[in-house]
């Protein structure tokens, strides 16, 4: 009997942990027994049970008593002799031969010999730079695998991938392209085509070619790598980003004489046909305007593309990558639908933006951090989280959403948001609601404040400025949901909380402003203008003068005038609104251009 079913019929793990313990070992190229015990379905002297078990099986002994024993060591903490002895004397029915039941020989679960245990040698000794021992741990444990595998088995590659790393690095290049070649096979042959794992290959001949000084052919095995992980976004972004540094550390070059036109890149990345870059240039020169506006105007390309062109070329120019990098590059950030410039960052290579600089690169480390995580026999779900969460905090500042978006969402689906008061899932729920709210999805974040205060709540309390905070935003999605009657509640209790709590109008014109915003929705406008007049006294008390707060309480009450068609009053509220802003030193903000916009399109009417 195979281990696994040993396992399974002794109750002892279950069909689904024997699942992913055979997938968890394949993919570290561990066995079954270890990999077992690193995810934590099993302690020590179970698997050596159960090793035992297998080992008088295979003496004869009837596997139905064999595994009835096995369950009963592991239950009443016995050995397994002592267990078989005790279901013989509790009747067993079945013919035992005594000599099938004694002398069972402790099977240790890594022992001096075995491939883990020399593999794990060869690991410290080329710590220590020890590379010729190292080399024979790893041919031992090589030699061990394929006596009990066979030649062409996938748990081979762990070993066979470090034979080729110490012949690297001692300069025996053909010896190690053999190796590599050997790994590449066997994955070719055991994997799906676009298996993660094929990339780790693909990366280990970019390097060996890069040693030996072949930069076109390394810059090839890179660029399938890539490939190959770019079906596997956002789950390999850590191991996409690593190998991105690698290529476009390899492809620095001085700048050519002349860089290619904007056109001409667009169409080497195949985002533009001969045939639109011929007409394009026909229009531009009828037309007299640059290229690139004819070509957004005409939809020939997006914003993004052109934009991202542009940074090419200029990467181009000033050496940072060569032509031929930068044209691939092009091509891949459009296919992922993103801009050039991200996709740099992820590999902290180009800032454009020198205040951002340090959080791009903790960006990049913190994507280290992650797929060292990943690729951790030993690290739990658990630990990926708040590498995931970290890594939302950051693309968050630097503005970018869709990234925040994915990483928030991946810390979320690991801790769960089902336990009551989990602050982890409360924190993650807010800011990823956060980014909802920013993207007008209010419908989806709704549901994410309404999980984080239900956990404040129960954790904190309703009196905590957490929780308080939270209510307010959740009626501000509701009012934007035209949820009047919902959110009218909600902000009400953040008003009735914050005043018994005794806060200032700094902190209470918020809640009143929403419970307005929600008595507006509900058209009853003569309490929604009853609040809107109390959030202005809170204003000014609050802020102490003329504030931006102020204004903003101001344009309400004039969008609530303009809706019941009272244009002199809507107009007086606007001119309030845009003076409050001049003497608060804000004219020339975007609000300020919002309210002239408002005062423009009533006098017109």
């Amino acid at each position: 009997m195979r281990i696994g079913q040993i396992l399974v019929e002794a109750e002892l793990v279950s069909p689904k942990q024997l699942s992913d313990g055979l997938e968890y070992g394949t993919a570290k190229g561990i066995f079954l027994g270890k990999a077992m015990k690193l995810l934590k379905f099993l302690e020590d002297d179970q698997i050596e049970l159960a090793l035992q078990t297998q080992q008088i099986i295979r003496r004869g002994l009837s596997p139905v008593l064999a595994i009835e024993a096995l369950k009963k060591a592991v239950n009443e903490k016995l050995t397994l002799q002592q267990a078989l002895q005790a279901r013989i004397k509790e009747g067993a029915t079945l013919k035992v031969n005594q000599n099938q039941v004694q002398d069972i020989a402790p099977v240790p679960v890594i022992d001096a010999d075995s491939p883990d245990k020399l593999i794990e040698n060869g690991d410290l000794l080329l710590i220590e730079d020890q590379c010729g021992q190292a080399e024979s741990q790893y041919l031992k444990a090589l030699l061990a695998l394929e006596k009990t595998l066979g030649p062409g088995h996938l748990e081979l590659c762990s070993v066979l991938i470090r034979l080729g790393n110490t012949l690297l690095a001692t300069g025996r290049f053909e010896q190690a392209q053999e190796f590599y070649q050997r790994v590449l096979n066997i994955r070719l042959e055991s994997l799906p085509p676009d298996h993660p794992q094929l990339a780790n290959s693909y990366e280990s001949f970019a390097d060996l070619h890069k040693a030996q000084g072949d930069d076109a052919k390394s810059l090839e095995y890179f660029l399938k790598a890539l490939d190959t992980l770019e079906k596997h976004l956002p789950q390999q972004l850590g191991a996409y980003a690593s190998i991105l540094r690698k290529v476009t550390a390899a492809s620095v070059q001085a700048p050519p004489a002349r860089p290619q036109p904007i056109g001409e890149l667009l169409k080497m990345a195949g985002l533009l046909s001969d045939g639109e870059l011929n007409t394009a240039l026909r229009m531009s020169k009828q037309t007299e305007q640059p290229l690139g506006i004819v070509l957004r105007e005409n939809c020939m390309v997006g914003d993004q593309e052109f934009q991202s062109a542009l940074k090419a070329q200029f990467c181009v120019r000033q050496g940072v990558l060569s032509e031929q990098l930068a044209v691939d590059l092009l091509s891949r950030a459009a296919r992922r639908g993103i801009s050039l410039e991200r996709l740099l960052h992820e590999a902290g290579v180009l800032m454009s933006d020198e205040s951002k600089y340090e959080t791009y690169r903790e960006i990049a480390a913190e994507l280290d951090r992650l797929v060292a995580a990943e690729t951790s026999a030993v690290a739990s779900q658990q630990e990926l989280a708040p590498i995931a969460f970290k890594l939302g905090t950051l693309y968050e500042q630097v503005g970018d959403q869709p990234q925040a978006e994915i990483y928030y969402s991946r810390a979320l689906k690991i801790w769960g948001s089902e336990i009551r008061g989990d602050m982890n899932a409360a924190t993650t729920c807010r800011a990823l609601a956060r980014i909802y709210q920013a993207q007008n999805r209010y419908a989806d974040a709704a549901p994410l404040l309404n999980k984080a205060l239900e956990h404040h709540q129960h954790a904190l309390g309703t009196n905590h400025e957490d929780t308080i905070n939270t209510l307010e935003d959740l009626a501000e999605a509701e009012v934007a949901l035209r949820q009047g009657k919902k959110a009218f509640a909600h902000a009400q209790i953040a008003v009735l909380t914050r005043e018994e709590l005794g806060h200032d109008g700094t902190k209470l014109w918020r809640a009143v402003v929403l419970s307005g915003d929600a008595l507006a929705d509900l058209k009853n406008y003569e309490a929604a203008q009853n609040a809107y007049k109390k959030a202005m006294g809170l204003a000014q008390t609050g802020y102490g003068g003329p504030s931006a707060a102020l204004a903003a309480v101001m344009e309400k009450l004039g969008d609530l005038y303009e809706r019941q068609e009272l244009v002199k009053a809507a107009t007086a509220q606007y001119k309030s609104a845009l003076m409050i802003l001049e003497a608060a030193g804000k004219i020339e903000s975007q609000n300020a251009k919002n309210l002239q916009a408002k005062m423009s399109k009533l006098t017109k009417a």
